[in-house]
């Protein structure tokens, strides 16, 4: 997996023991689950934290998709998600709460990985979703 986008599903994989890590470079992937970061994200105290961690790892992935297509000159690379420029923190926040609420089953997982998945969920790239 080339991708920035690869890279981060096989980590979150790795973290959750789907993938052997033998052959392959361990990543670090947070150890916070999603449930911690959804109890951050509906508390008012811990809205700003949520809205940077949200913020980091939407920004993480963006970057990492340029990196691929800019410097990789990989044409092919897809971006996982489209988040309008004008598009609030809150807004994200709001869906990933959202998707946090609609997918329970989920919350053990790791942080980033849910993050991850209800951006790319919610914020899908034209016929790329």
């Amino acid at each position: 997996m080339k991708t920035a986008t690869g890279i981060f599903l096989a980590a979150c994989a790795v973290g959750a023991g789907l993938l052997p890590l033998s052959g392959a470079q361990a990543q670090r992937v947070s150890r916070m689950p999603a449930s911690q970061l959804g109890t951050m994200c509906t508390r008012a105290s811990g809205t700003g934290l949520c809205d940077s961690y949200i913020s980091g790892v939407a920004d993480a992935v963006a970057l990492g998709h340029l990196f691929e297509r800019n410097a990789e000159k990989d044409d092919k690379d897809v971006a996982a998600f489209c988040i309008a420029p004008a598009t609030t923190l809150t807004e994200m926040r709001g869906k990933v709460v959202g998707w946090m609420k609609d997918h329970r089953d989920q919350l053990s997982r790791p942080a980033g990985e849910a993050v991850f998945t209800a951006l790319h969920e919610s914020y899908p790239c034209g016929d790329h979703k």
